[in-house]
């Protein structure tokens, strides 16, 4: 059985990640193995989010903004000035190429074209099974792979999903210096339903259908809603799609554990990365695994100390999980309230946990009042319920 120092199980955007952050780190004469199923060689998803600052992977980045728009279910356009922040657009074959050629460069690494069958932490060291038979060894080994537990009902378990086209017009037909983050002008039928356009160019831009809520529509259903909206809410007459994309991001407040076992560290959505009001993922997945490579650095540990404090964040995701799921309040009102009543920034920096209190209960007091205190009732007993019947962790 062969032995590496670390063993990165998942080589997706976490993983990949993790990999050149150790390899540019002082721990980059540690011998690691990638175990990924995929050649991860095409343009199988686009990351979006927002940052202030340098990205890690600023110079793969196909397009960012200052500005960003948000279009209410009345056809109100909002202009939304990010105070700071950026908006920006990484193609992930970009990002597949660009940390492979950087990890090319560096060595003992290598790469396993298998899936992970199990992960099993022994006295001294784990051994990594995978589907074809074959077993390895590592003192550390880190997993994107684990699959949350979706089915509890003493948690919110929403889902994220999309379809989106890229698609290439004869005329000018979209301002590149605005994106669209979230139009709503669409049917809501009953779930929070929105359009998203990022324009690359004048010609060129990339249209998704995103919804949230509990299970996934025919796949026929997202054609015809992307369909319907370039041809007539754009108006567009001569067109053709150059890409398409598909995904699935959890938006639940399902419990994570970061480090199921001593030498076993969870990374990506397995570890509790996405933020379950958003699903937004890349961004904090940078920030967790640079602070994990800092300790294991220092300290020899890649743990990383969260305070009881911070977790508040979380409980905040899991009430705005109910008002969705439950349906409270139109989400399409919501997210126009909190940018119309708050500076974006205010905003942006709370989906991203780095708020104060005091800017905390300005957000509060922006949303009904009534709708969330329900809302907050709810999550408690749910909260409750679940730690008396011992589901805190899954």
């Amino acid at each position: 059985m062969k032995h590496y120092d670390y063993i990165i199980c998942g080589g997706g955007m976490a993983g990949l990640s993790l990999a050149y952050y150790l390899k540019n780190s002082k721990l980059a004469d540690k011998s690691v193995l990638i175990i990924e199923p995929q050649e991860k060689n095409t343009n199988d998803r686009t990351w979006a989010f927002w940052e202030r600052g340098i990205n890690t992977f600023e110079s793969v980045l196909i397009k960012k903004w200052e500005n960003v728009q948000l279009i209410d279910a009345y056809g109100n356009n909002q202009m939304l000035d990010m105070g700071g922040y950026q908006y920006k657009l990484l193609r992930g074959k970009d990002f597949y190429d660009f940390v492979k050629a950087e990890l090319q460069r560096h060595q003992p690494i290598e790469w396993l074209k298998d899936s992970v069958n199990s992960i099993k932490d022994n006295a001294n060291s784990v051994v990594v099974e995978t589907t074809d038979g074959q077993a390895y060894e590592a003192a550390l080994v880190f997993d994107s792979t684990y699959q949350l537990n979706l089915t509890q009902p003493l948690n919110h378990n929403l889902l994220q999903h999309f379809k989106g086209y890229v698609v290439k017009t004869a005329q000018a037909a979209f301002n590149p210096d605005v994106p669209v983050l979230m139009n709503f002008n669409i049917d809501q039928k009953q779930d929070c339903r929105f359009m998203y356009l990022l324009p690359l160019d004048a010609h060129t831009a990339l249209v998704e259908y995103t919804i949230f809520s509990e299970t996934l529509l025919p796949s026929d259903d997202y054609d015809a809603a992307l369909r319907d909206y370039l041809n007539n809410d754009l108006q567009l007459q001569d067109y053709q799609i150059l890409e398409e994309e598909f995904g699935v991001i959890p938006m639940s407040d399902v419990p994570t554990t970061e480090r199921p076992s001593p030498r076993v560290v969870r990374i990506g959505t397995a570890g509790g990365y996405t933020n379950p009001a958003t699903g937004y993922t890349f961004a904090n997945t940078q920030r967790k695994l640079k602070k994990l490579v800092e300790n294991l650095e220092q300290t020899g540990s890649p743990k990383i100390e969260a305070s009881i404090f911070d977790n508040r964040f979380r409980f905040y995701a899991s009430v705005l999980l109910n008002v969705l799921e439950q349906k409270r309040h139109s989400a399409a009102d919501i997210f126009a309230m909190l940018y119309r009543k708050n500076p974006p920034a205010r905003v942006f920096s709370f989906l991203d946990g780095h708020t104060t209190l005091a800017e905390e209960l300005q957000i509060m007091n922006s949303v009904p009042r009534g709708k969330f205190l329900a809302a907050v009732g709810a999550v408690i007993i749910r909260k409750t319920k679940a730690w008396l019947n011992g589901q805190l962790h899954p």
